[in-house]
Order: structure tokens, then sequence, then C-alpha cells
């Protein structure tokens, strides 16, 4: 029997087929893939399966939760911090609601804007669409939003104290639209407490109480001066720097250790009474994780197929904020009292101020470092003493090196880079004076006598740095060594980033607490209160 009548004959519909064109291998029976296709098929489907459930569950969430605060921007405002009202045909003239949202820096992540990021994506869409305003306030460096929040406290006290009259009214000059009450001083306060104030993560708790705490006990003017900005915070290192780091001796028995012991700041006294902080804004309590490192891929994972968790904290939380309702803030326990330093006792403290405690476990290892024993931390015992104002402690080289700190945690790097940086100042001073004395590069064949008060030979380390400075000025004539007051402003602007960092690193350090005082909850008549779900209650 031959092959071809060995083959099943071909049904009239298939064969028809060939004639138009289809490739043979489509008119073939399928075949169920292999094992492995069907792995593929099955974990890729599932994934992507999952992805556009949560991404549709992420949106009708939203929606749900903006179709609940609609109404609000529809038919209320807030008018003179007195609670919503009906509008009429003036509703553009009303004063909406304002609140501030501080996010400061997650640590260990270069990204400073994470945070915001967080705000913007699942708590933004609901105020928008309840028509309530606000000011966003990051902060690109460990205590910025400290510094922010105290230099405004300490700005506003300096006006009241000093203003000799207050003209907050518009001049009529001045053309605004007709029907339009411009807000006075004290509808401004009403309409700033009718707001609110926005805390993304715990790093921004410690930094806006630290804010809070600063702002409240230094005084606002030193010898008739501002307390505040970067022109007072340059004077007050400039003062701390008057060492005898740039003093003419010899260069070859220099101890450069000795320069790293700066000296702490010097506290600011005032014998006036510490004023009683007036009642805040209410605290919008937002928890927030930055997940960073290999160890926690796995939560960023499931963050990612699971982003309808975060929109829907993000909703519950700005519905507390948008509904009103607070409670007085709980302070930590009785035993704790608020001390002349800044620098807050070890968690945990008891209260509102264990917010988000735990979310401090996800920083990284290299992040932690002991505490410095030599700082004074200890509470105020005495009302006597609360007349007696101190500045931020800033641990030095000397404090910190008792204590071994982690060469990785942000004090170890700036102590590597300080330690690196007077190491080799010496050595930039010399050429600089040398070059300046000479007028030029010359070569230098024999000792200098009498210079240094004695006879000495150049040691081999001054050699190579002249060479290298002479060997960049002859590839390129304006590349001239850094002049002595070149170099005195250089560490001053070195010595203020430092002690920036460090001052910040301080306040939000997984190793302390946050910041307090007795004024902001004392008897009762908390300055302080935080947003609550009234259906709670």
């Amino acid at each position: 029997m031959s092959s071809s009548s060995s083959q099943k004959p071909k049904s009239g519909f298939v064969a028809a087929l060939e004639y138009t064109g289809i490739p043979p291998s489509l008119l073939k029976r399928p075949k169920l893939p292999g094992r492995n296709w069907l792995i593929f098929f099955g974990v890729t489907g599932s994934l992507v399966g999952a992805y556009i459930y949560d991404r549709r569950q992420c949106r009708s969430l939203r929606e749900e939760y903006i179709g609940r605060v609609q109404n609000l921007a529809e038919e209320y405002s807030w008018h003179n911090g007195s609670g919503p009202e009906t509008l009429g045909k003036d509703a553009h003239l009303a004063w909406p609601r304002k609140l501030t949202v501080y996010a400061a820096k997650w640590p260990g992540d270069e990204d400073y804007d994470v945070a915001m990021k967080y705000f913007r994506r699942y708590l933004k869409p609901i105020f928008v669409a309840a028509a309530i305003d606000y000011d966003m306030v990051p902060g690109k460096k460990h205590g910025d939003v400290a510094l922010r929040i105290a230099d405004e406290i300490k700005r506003k006290r300096a006006e009241q104290e000093y203003a000799t009259s207050s003209s907050e009214s518009v001049s009529p000059g001045m053309a605004m639209p007709p029907q339009y009450h411009a807000p006075t001083q004290t509808e401004r306060e009403s309409l700033e407490l009718a707001g609110g104030t926005v805390i993304i993560g715990r790093a921004t708790l410690k930094e806006y109480f630290s804010g809070i705490v600063r702002g409240w006990t230094e005084p606002p003017t030193v010898d008739g001066r501002p307390n505040w900005g970067d022109d007072s915070r340059e004077e007050k290192v400039r003062s701390m720097l008057d060492d005898s780091v740039f003093d003419e001796q010899d260069p070859y028995t220099q101890n450069v250790s000795s320069s790293l012991n700066t000296p702490a700041p010097l506290p600011i006294s005032s014998n006036a009474p510490l004023p009683d902080i007036p009642p805040l804004p209410p605290l919008l309590l937002v928890p927030f994780v930055n997940h960073i490192g290999f160890p926690q891929i796995p939560y960023m994972v499931l963050d990612f197929f699971y982003r309808r968790k975060h929109v829907r904290d993000g909703g519950e939380a700005a519905l507390r904020a948008v509904s009103g309702a607070a409670r007085e803030l709980q302070g930590p326990n009785s035993t704790l009292k608020s001390g002349l330093t800044h620098l807050a006792p070890p968690p945990p403290q008891g209260g509102d101020l264990d917010f988000a405690l735990r979310t401090e476990s996800f920083y990284r290892s290299s992040l932690r470092s002991p505490l410095p024993s030599l700082l004074d931390t200890s509470p105020s015992s005495t009302s006597s003493e609360s007349s007696s104002l101190s500045s931020t402690t800033i641990p030095t080289s000397e404090s910190t090196s008792v204590n071994d700190i982690n060469p990785k945690s942000p004090l170890g790097v700036i102590q590597r880079a300080r330690e690196k940086y007077y190491n080799e100042l010496p050595r930039k001073l010399w050429v600089a004076r040398e070059f300046a004395r000479r007028g030029g590069f010359d070569e230098i064949e024999r000792p200098n006598i009498g210079e240094y008060g004695k006879e000495d030979i150049m040691s081999e380390e001054l050699t190579k740095e002249w060479k290298k400075a002479k060997e960049a000025y002859n590839s390129d004539p304006s590349k001239i060594p850094p002049s002595e007051v070149q170099l005195r402003l250089e560490r001053l602007e070195k010595e203020k980033i430092w002690r920036r960092d460090e001052e910040g690193w301080e306040i939000v350090r997984p190793e302390r607490g946050v910041c307090w005082d007795e004024r902001l909850g004392a008897n009762g008549k908390g300055a302080l209160t935080v947003f609550i779900d009234p259906s709670r209650n």
C-alpha cells in the first residue's frame, strides 16, 4: 500500500481553506502547551490579574472617598474659623480651610520627597475634592522642618513683642474684588486654628515637636538681633570656631585632633519667664513607612500589589481632617517632664508621642548607634530653672568617640569627613601662606631658617602638597592655591553643614523619642489636639 493511501483524507472545508492562502500550520488541531509554558502563563497571568484588580480597587476606593466629601466643596466653607456655613452667590469670596503639610526626610533614603509623594497620591485628591487648601513643607535634610517651625514661631513672637502698631486692613488704594473683607489678625488666627497640620510619618512628628519646643523656649532675639534664620545660625557657628586652628604654628607638630573637639554651643539665657503656648492647629497623624534595602524587598512587592491599603489609610486620614472633629493630644507619662535640653529621652514615652513607633524598626541597622553618654539630657525638676534657656547641644567628637558610634551612621560619616578635613587643613594652610610669602611657586631647595623658631627640614607630606599645588598651577594658571581667607570661609561653611546635620540627626534618630514641653498639655488645657473619626468617638 502506498504512503499516500495511508494518509487520512482531508475534509472539504480544510481543503477549501488551503486555497485561500492560509498557512497549513494554522489549520492543524491545536495542542496544549508544555509544562514550562503552562507555568509561565500561570504565573504571569496571576501577577497581571493581581495588578489590574488592585488598581481597579484603588480607583473605586478613591472615587468613594471623593464622593463623600464633594458636597462640602459645593455647599459649605469656613468663615472666621467658626465652622461650616451655607454659602450663597458670594461663594467665590469665602475663606477656605487651609492645612499645612509637613513631610520630613526618611532616614537612610536619598530621595527626600518620598513622604510628600505619599501625601500627593493618597491624601491630596480628597482635600482637593473637599475644597481644602494646603501648603506643602518638605524637609530636604534632617532638621529642616524643625528649623522652619522654630524660626517661624520666634519671628511671630518678635513681631508681637516689638510691633508698635498693626495695620492689618487692606489699603484703600489696592484693587480688591467687591464685597471682599480682608481678614484681620484675629480672624487669621481663627482660620489657622480651623485648618490643621498634617504630619506624615514619625520622623516628621519628631521634627515638628522639636520645632515647637525650640520656638517657645529660645528667646526670639539675642542682644537686639533676631535669633532665627541662617544669619543667626552662622553667627553662632562663627563664635564657636574662635580657636587656634589658624594660629601661626609649626605644621609638623600641629595637633590636629585638638581642633576636632569643638566647643558646644553657648547657652542662650534669659531672665524673662517662658510664655504660655497658645492653642495650635489640630494634628493629623498619618503613619508612613518607606521600605528601602535588600532585606525589605518582600515588603516592596507586597506594597506594589496591595496599594488599596494605602488608598484606604490615606482616605480615612483625610476624612478625619475634613470632618474637623478633634480630641486633646495625649502627652507622655506623668513621670516624664520637660527639660531645658531639646534632646528627647529614649522611647517609649507613652501617649501620642509613641505614634508610629513600630515604623522605626524598618530603619537600616547601619543608622543606629549608641546615645552619647556625655550629653546632659536629664530633665529639669525645678521650676526656677525654667528661666534659663539653653540651645540644642550638638555632640562633639570627644563625646561621641567614647561610645564608638557606628561608622556607617550619619554621625559616623560626619565624623570621618571632619577628621579627613582637619588632617588636610594644616598642609593646605601651609601652602597658602608659603605661596603668599613667596609670591608664586619657587623651588624649595633648602630649609627655612627661623621661620618657626627653629631650623627644620620640610616633611614629605608638605613637599607632596607643594608639588601637587604647583603642578595644578602649571597646567592651569587659574588654579592658584586657596588663600587663608578662603580656607577660613571654607571651614565655616563645612562646620555649618556638619553641625546642622548633626543637630538634625539628633532629632530623628531612632534612639531618641519626641521632644515635649509641659506647656503643651498642662492641667488638662493642652495646646494641641488630634483629628479623630467622629463616627468612632
